[in-house]
């Protein structure tokens, strides 16, 4: 093997099992390795892959390798047929012995070889166990089976000759992968439950999710900073939400934005601790996080970890397109600064989306300061009345008319500048507006100078349907919607209708309003629907002098 002023010999067959690390650059615990020598015997490709736990996988998982081998050998313009060696290695279980070991693995090299045909010549076939080796093309009993490897003392070993030339072998995997790898803590795991619980309901509508993704954004930003000022460890509450958060593909894209050249050593510290925190049974959350790091890990040129980062990811999420993504992206070549240029465009455009829905949705998110308190107290205390009164159909017809009358006067102290109404006539209205017949009969019909009036009535009220009263929120986002669409603000409309629908999906009138956004209908068609429905209920009125 040549190096442009020295010359490193490998004459032997313990020289060719020694060399193994300093080829790959790490040495592959449990696994597949396929070399292809070049002129220089390093030169050619060189693959590694994972041998699973289950034996009962190695024969598939063997045939794949040489079908990856031999793709990947002509993508680099080799030539496999010239000769491809083959490295098993595995370490013994725990009751077994070397020689065990070196006997399991021999059906791979025949298995291998059986794929190779036609395509790659096997030059030789070569297993380390417990630092020894074993030749398995040689038939002599007793000989090449389990030989130690050379000594570093020996002056003609690999070692002795590559530490003359200040070459150090690579590490092992089982090192490698302690940077990132999981370690269980109950404790930690039970807050991990917890923290899960909270961010899926967070999640359950849209506009919560977005809310969502905006703390989970800022807790990056937040942990990139304390790494970056030396830190190496989260507050528990902290990991706990950046774990879960990102799980939203939106947070991983501004993870890999994280990673210009200043905060790649970082980035790569503060994915790695996050995703030794994901122990069973959460390993399925590790995905993006071990993604995030091997991308880290890539723009660094680090190769090896990212390899072994992404093993990881993708056997925890074989669905988590990201890391085969990337995978191929390292396998061709790619330029990672790339692929970072694409996620912070990515986020670029996240972020507006999340600042103008934040601006949308304020307008009607329930409130979570101080007042919210008070709003659930009112809501509390006139559900008893209110509902008391709807017992009886002559009650509920008093009800609905009743709502009718407590909302126009509301109406009216928006439109005189009085945008502050007594709590228990905000809930007496809005526990009204869950009566069909009341909510059709406030639909806008009115003029359009008087919509600003009603959507800043109906967003006032939507935001007092704090919890455990958001589920009373559609007809009042049904409403604000109807008014925002008569304005020509089909955005807000829009989201208005989806968070009704995501709070209660058979919410028909805010879908069959959506659609009609989506359909590019014309409100003025729903107007005229709309002014039957309030005359016919207005028609109704007379009666009421009868009970």
């Amino acid at each position: 093997m040549n190096t442009p002023d020295n010359t490193v010999q490998v004459t032997s067959l313990p020289d060719l099992a020694q060399i193994l690390p300093y080829l790959l650059g790490h040495y592959p615990d449990d696994s597949i390795a396929l070399h292809a020598p070049g002129p220089n015997f390093h030169d050619g490709p060189t693959m590694t892959c994972p041998l699973p736990e289950d034996t009962a996988e190695w024969q598939a998982t063997a045939e794949n390798a040489a079908r990856q081998f031999v793709a990947y050998a002509h993508n680099q313009g080799h030539d496999p047929t010239l000769g491809v060696i083959i490295y098993l290695s595995r370490e013994p279980r725990p009751g077994q012995s070397p020689e065990d070991t070196a006997a399991l693995l021999a059906p791979i090299g025949t298995w291998l070889t059986d794929e190779f045909k036609h395509r790659a010549t096997v030059l030789r076939t070569i297993s380390l166990v417990a630092n020894r080796w074993w030749a398995y093309e040689c038939t002599i009993d007793g000989c090449c089976e389990g030989e130690p490897l050379p000594s570093p003392d020996d002056s003609t070993s690999i070692v002795a000759q590559m530490t003359r030339l200040g070459r150090t072998p690579g590490p092992r995997t089982r090192d490698i992968i302690k940077e990132f790898q999981a370690t269980a803590d109950p404790d930690f795991l039970n807050d991990l439950h917890t923290a899960a619980d909270h961010f899926n309901s967070q999640c359950a509508t849209n506009a919560g999710r977005d809310a969502t993704l905006m703390t989970t954004l800022n807790q990056i930003d937040t942990a990139m900073s304390q790494f970056r000022n030396g830190a190496h460890a989260l507050s528990r509450a902290l990991t706990t939400q950046l774990i879960v958060g990102l799980q939203d593909d939106d947070a991983v894209e501004a993870g890999m934005a994280h990673t210009q050249d200043d905060d790649l050593p970082h980035a790569r510290r503060l994915w790695a601790y996050l995703a030794r925190h994901c122990a069973e049974p959460f390993t399925h959350e590790a995905a993006p996080i071990l993604t995030l790091f091997a991308f880290a890990a890539w723009r660094q040129g680090d190769l090896i970890a990212v390899r072994l980062a992404l093993r990881d990811a993708i056997t925890n999420d074989p669905d988590y397109e990201l890391a085969t993504g990337i995978h191929l992206g390292t396998i061709d070549g790619e330029d990672p600064r790339e692929w970072l240029a694409s996620a912070r465009e990515g986020h670029a455009r996240c972020m507006a989306h999340l600042q103008h829905a934040v601006e949308v949705t304020s307008e009607y998110r329930p409130t979570t300061d101080t007042t919210a308190v008070r709003y659930r107290e009112a809501l509390d205390t006139a559900a008893t009345h209110y509902y008391d009164q709807a017992q009886t159909e002559e009650g509920r017809l008093l009800a609905r008319h009743g709502t009718i009358d407590i909302a126009n006067g509301a109406l009216a102290d928006f439109r005189n500048g009085r945008p502050q109404l007594k709590d228990d006539t905000a809930a007496r209205i809005i526990l009204g507006l869950q009566d069909l017949h009341a909510r059709d009969a406030a639909l806008s019909t009115g003029e359009e100078s008087d919509l600003p009036y009603e959507r800043q009535l109906w967003g006032y009220l939507a935001r007092r349907c704090v919890p455990p009263h958001t589920a009373k929120a559609p007809p009042l986002l049904t409403l604000l919607g109807w008014v925002a669409w008569r304005q020509g603000d089909t955005h807000t409309a829009s989201h208005a209708f989806v968070e009704a629908l995501d709070s209660y999906p058979g919410y028909t009138m805010a879908k069959l309003l959506l659609d009609g956004i989506r359909n590019e209908i014309d409100p003025a068609r729903f107007l005229a629907e709309c002014r039957d429905a309030v005359a016919e209920f207005a028609a109704n009125r007379p009666y009421l002098d009868t009970i």
